[in-house]
C-alpha cells in the first residue's frame, strides 16, 4: 500500500478507501511500522509484558471465558507466547499465532524449557490458514493486538477470529479505552529504561479515530525509532463489527477482572459468542 499524499485526496474517495490510502505507517526503512515494532526491542518497550505477566493474567482470561477443563484455546497476537504457556500449564489445548518470526522463537524457547505441550505458528492474522486450523472453544487477542491495520483489514481479521471457533465458542478481545487514548494525545512521557530511556510521543486522530505516535528509545548512547499506528474503537463501534462478522455481543468489561467499562476504564474487554 502507498503512502498517503494529501494532494490527491479527492472528494470521491469514501471514507473506506481514505483508511487504505492512509496506511499502514511506515518504519524508518519504509517498511510497514509492525516488521521492526515487534522485534528485537519489544521486551524494552514493554517490560511489563513478561512470561510474570501472562501468569499473572491467564486465570483471569480462562473465568472470563468460562473455560471448560483441557479446552481448544486460539491466542491470535500471542507475541512471546506469555499467555499461551500460562494458559498451556492449566491444562488447555493452546495454539499461538504471530507475524513476528523473532517473538515466536522466544516463545518456542520458552515452551521447550519448560518442556510444555502447545502450539506455535507463523501467521498473519488478515489471511490465517482457516484449512489447517481446528475449530476453536474460543479465540484471544490481548493487548490490542487487535485494530493494527485498515478499517477493510481489521474486518478482515474478525472474520478470521469468528471462522476459528467452533458454534458456542467465545471471542475475548483486550482493547485499548478510546477515551483514554483521546486524553493523552500530545503527551509526550520520559521513562527510565535500562542503560538509557524511553520516550513515547502520543497522537490521537479523531477524523480516522486511530491512536499513533512514536516511541524513541534511547540506551547506551543509541537512538531507535518505533513509530505505531492502530484503530482505536468505541463500545458501539466494535460492537456493530462483531455483529457484522456473526458474533453476540457477551458484554463489555473494563479490565480482564471483569470491572464496569466506562470512560475512565483502563482497558475495553470485549466478550463475544458465535451462535
Amino acid at each position: 500500500m502507498a503512502g498517503f499524499d494529501p494532494s490527491v485526496r479527492t472528494a470521491t474517495l469514501t471514507a473506506e478507501q481514505e483508511t487504505t490510502a492512509r496506511f499502514p505507517l511506515r518504519d524508518g526503512r519504509g517498511r510497514p511500522w509492525w516488521e521492526s515494532y515487534f522485534g528485537p526491542d519489544y521486551s524494552l518497550l514493554y517490560p511489563e509484558k513478561d512470561h510474570a505477566s501472562g501468569e499473572k493474567e491467564a486465570p483471569r482470561i480462562a473465568a472470563a471465558l468460562a473455560l471448560a477443563p483441557g479446552a481448544r484455546v486460539l491466542d491470535l497476537g500471542c507475541g512471546n507466547g506469555r499467555h499461551v504457556l500460562a494458559l498451556a500449564r492449566r491444562g488447555f489445548d493452546v495454539t499461538g499465532v504471530d507475524f513476528s518470526p523473532f517473538l515466536l522463537e522466544q516463545a518456542r524457547a520458552a515452551r521447550e524449557a519448560e518442556g510444555l505441550s502447545c502450539q506455535f505458528l507463523l501467521a498473519d492474522a488478515r489471511n490465517l490458514p482457516l484449512e489447517t486450523l481446528p475449530p476453536f472453544d474460543a479465540v484471544v487477542s490481548i493487548f490490542t493486538s487487535f485494530g493494527l491495520f485498515s478499517d477493510v483489514e481489521n474486518e478482515a481479521v474478525a472474520r478470521n477470529m469468528a471462522a476459528c471457533l467452533k458454534p458456542g465458542g467465545r471471542l475475548l478481545l483486550d482493547l485499548g479505552n478510546r477515551a483514554l487514548l483521546e486524553a493523552v494525545s500530545g503527551q509526550r512521557v520520559w521513562s527510565r529504561r535500562p542503560g538509557g530511556y524511553l520516550l513515547d510521543e502520543f497522537v490521537y486522530d479523531a477524523d480516522f479515530h486511530r491512536f499513533h505516535g512514536n516511541r524513541i528509545l534511547i540506551t547506551d548512547g543509541v537512538e531507535r525509532r518505533y513509530p505505531f499506528d492502530h484503530r482505536a474503537y468505541s463500545e458501539p463501534e466494535i460492537r456493530a463489527l462483531l455483529r457484522k462478522v456473526g458474533l453476540r455481543v457477551l458484554a463489555v468489561h473494563g479490565s480482564l477482572d471483569r470491572t464496569p467499562f466506562n470512560p475512565r476504564s483502563p482497558r475495553m474487554v470485549v466478550l463475544a459468542e458465535k451462535p
